[in-house]
């Protein structure tokens, strides 16, 4: 079964640019773009994995991050914040709020973003299968 991958990401070209090579990958993408969706849709799919904007329509991504992490269903959720703003403030709440990774999209080629999420979800990246622990 693929792994689901929850993408909340208002800017339509920046999902299709970014959702192409995680397809091409095997992983089952959903799209929201809004973010006052965006934890029902959480609750609802149960991705293994969200990938969220900080600057979203309804509700921000700092926001969202925070309300995941405090709720027992969705706390354990893999998240990574992929946006384009990289602040030391936003960085820090993030990772304060729970962020497994915080990543910049002018500083990632959407071809390296399904490699990365293999990686934190411990799968081997050139097949998309669980890697054996030694």
């Amino acid at each position: 079964m693929p792994k689901k991958i929850l993408f909340v990401e208002d800017d339509e070209g920046f999902f299709n640019i970014f959702s192409v090579p995680l397809k091409m990958k095997g992983y089952d993408v959903v799209h929201v773009p809004d973010g006052s969706a965006a934890v029902e849709k959480v609750i609802t799919e149960k991705p293994d994995l969200v990938l969220l904007d900080i600057v979203l329509p309804g509700m921000s991504g700092l926001d969202i991050l925070k309300e995941l992490r405090e709720r027992e269903e969705t706390s354990v959720v893999k998240i990574i914040m992929l946006t384009n703003f990289g602040n030391d403030d936003n960085v820090a709440k993030a990772m304060d709020y729970g962020s497994d990774d915080y990543l910049m999209k002018y500083n990632i080629v959407p071809s390296e973003l399904p490699d990365k999420i293999a990686s934190l979800l411990g799968e081997d990246a050139e097949f998309g299968v669980k890697m054996m622990e030694s």
